[in-house]
């Protein structure tokens, strides 16, 4: 009965689709303006989702990155933390050697690199640096996040690295790569062209306090398939890292006082100062020497410990990043190692390249949420237009409803019609929308529209546009628009069951 009815209610669809055509177009617009909404924002969500991915993975992340314990949320670029009195200090891998062995045996893993990171301040001379830090000349402080990597391994995994001008830094010399930026940058606070071979500043500064090293520009860089990057990041080599981020050989040394020294430690201020008087006056002027290096020397006294605070950690790493030959391997790999770390007491963590990149990966799943929450406003405006519409269409059709009703027009065919109806018009306005969307798509990705900023190179996943729509979306969509006008048909067919037949059939 059902199947023998439809092509009668789509018949009776099409004429009211005719003769209501003002009312049809409202619906078919909001209709079709949905469609293409939704499919050009799920292509440009998707777009961007795919983009930053694959620019993180490919240029600063990998598939997968391991870190030491940390109270805080661990990223390539450092500790990210809105606590203050949250640990801020980027941890150390352990066992590194142990997890890069464990790394170079598994077949999933077709790279692996390790690096550290610093933050420091770009300048010429030592006392730039320290006014820098104060902040007394905020608008020219050039700032950086500085990748110390291991040569031999990082830039073959990450080939997306390309060199502009010179060459790549190289482990055991004390190089910087910038990129053309940061050198402009330079040269306009200085006041004359930076290039490379010119030698440069950096002091790191954190919780182990401000240390300075001196650096030759050997490169300058840019990322393939983008000049822009998520932030002022630059390469050193692994060792002058170390000492900004305070990663040396004196944190590791044990502090040890004699017995004089422990006694001063918990003497009282009238056992220190009680015989200060007659100390000097007993005192007698030494006889005058000349000065020399090794009398200067010995008012110094033994310097070993402070040497080592300058002398770089050659085992401490903060990161092992690993590429893998197949990125969808991901999940089960970060399974595998954290079973493995366990098994081996090794205190390390494993993260996919989304908590790798932190706050920046984020910014297109914040975008997307937006952008449903904007879609479910809507969705629910536009029921309620229809569901209107809708309403005045039966009022309007109120002796037909009657009339269909006495000739015995059960109530199941009734809400069939109105529910054929409101389908019909998805369908075929829904169509048009996506015709149109398709359009739109094809016509954006030939204007090849480039990013004018960072944030909107994020927001297209590169420097240019490129919408990819798929055929899910699509579907997707249909199947919200049909939500939607199941949804706006019901109170208007409760409206139209609610007309006695007599009665309608006397309306004019």
């Amino acid at each position: 009965m059902a199947a023998a009815t439809l092509p009668v209610l789509v018949r009776i669809a099409l004429r009211n689709m005719r003769e209501h055509k003002a009312k049809s177009a409202i619906i078919g617009i909001l209709v079709a303006l949905g469609v293409i909404v939704i499919v050009l924002g799920n292509a440009l969500m998707d777009s961007a989702a795919a983009g930053t991915r694959a620019a993180f993975i490919e240029s600063f992340t990998g598939d997968i990155m391991i870190h030491g314990p940390s109270e805080s949320a661990v990223t390539v670029f450092g500790v990210q933390s809105i606590s203050m009195d949250a640990d801020t200090e980027t941890p150390t891998v352990p066992a590194r050697d142990r997890i890069a062995a464990r790394l170079k045996a598994d077949p999933r893993v077709e790279r692996a690199t390790s690096m550290a990171v610093a933050y420091g301040l770009l300048a010429m001379d030592a006392d730039e640096t320290i006014e820098d830090s104060r902040g007394e000349d905020q608008e020219n402080v050039s700032f950086a996040i500085v990748f110390g990597v291991d040569a031999d391994t990082y830039f073959a995994m990450f080939p997306s690295v390309e060199v502009l001008e010179g060459r790549t830094v190289r482990n055991g010399e004390s190089a910087a790569m910038l990129t053309r930026g940061q050198l402009e940058r330079l040269g306009k606070k200085y006041g004359r062209p930076f290039a490379v071979g010119d030698k440069l500043l950096i002091t790191g500064f954190g919780t182990a306090g401000m240390r300075i090293r001196e650096v030759e520009i050997v490169g300058v860089f840019e990322r393939k398939g983008g000049g822009t990057s998520p932030a002022p990041f630059m390469f050193a080599d692994i060792d002058t890292v170390r000492v900004l981020a305070g990663l040396t050989l004196g944190t590791g040394e044990d502090l040890v006082l004699d017995e004089k020294q422990t006694a001063l430690l918990s003497a009282g201020e009238d056992d220190l100062f009680a015989d200060a008087a007659g100390m000097v006056a007993a005192a007698a002027p030494p006889e005058a020497k000349p000065a020399s290096f090794e009398s200067a020397a010995a008012l110094l006294g033994d310097t070993t410990k402070r040497d080592l605070l300058n002398q770089a950690d050659s085992g401490a790493w903060h990161f092992v990043l690993v590429r893998l030959k197949n990125s969808g391997d991901a999940d089960r790999e970060i399974a595998d190692l954290t079973g493995w770390f366990k098994d081996e007491g090794i205190d390390a963590r494993a993260v996919g390249w989304k908590a790798a990149a932190g706050s920046f990966a984020q910014f297109a799943d914040i975008v997307r949420i937006v952008f449903n929450a904007a879609l479910v406003v809507i969705s629910i405006v536009a029921v309620i237009i229809m569901m209107n519409t809708l309403v005045v269409s039966v009022i309007e059709r109120t002796a037909e409803i009657g009339t269909m009703r006495a000739l015995g027009a059960p109530r199941n065919f009734i809400r069939r019609m109105f529910l054929t109806e409101t389908l019909t018009l998805t369908v075929v306005f829904g169509a048009i929308g996506s015709l149109v969307a398709l359009a739109v798509v094809i016509g954006l990705n030939a204007l090849g529209i480039k990013a004018s900023g960072d944030l909107q190179a994020m927001l297209y996943g590169g420097e240019i546009l490129r919408l990819a729509p798929n055929a899910a979306s699509f579907a997707g969509t249909l199947v919200m628009v049909f939500a939607v006008g199941w949804l706006a048909h019901l109170y208007p067919v409760s409206v139209a069951l609610k007309i006695p037949p007599v009665k309608a059939m006397q309306a004019e």
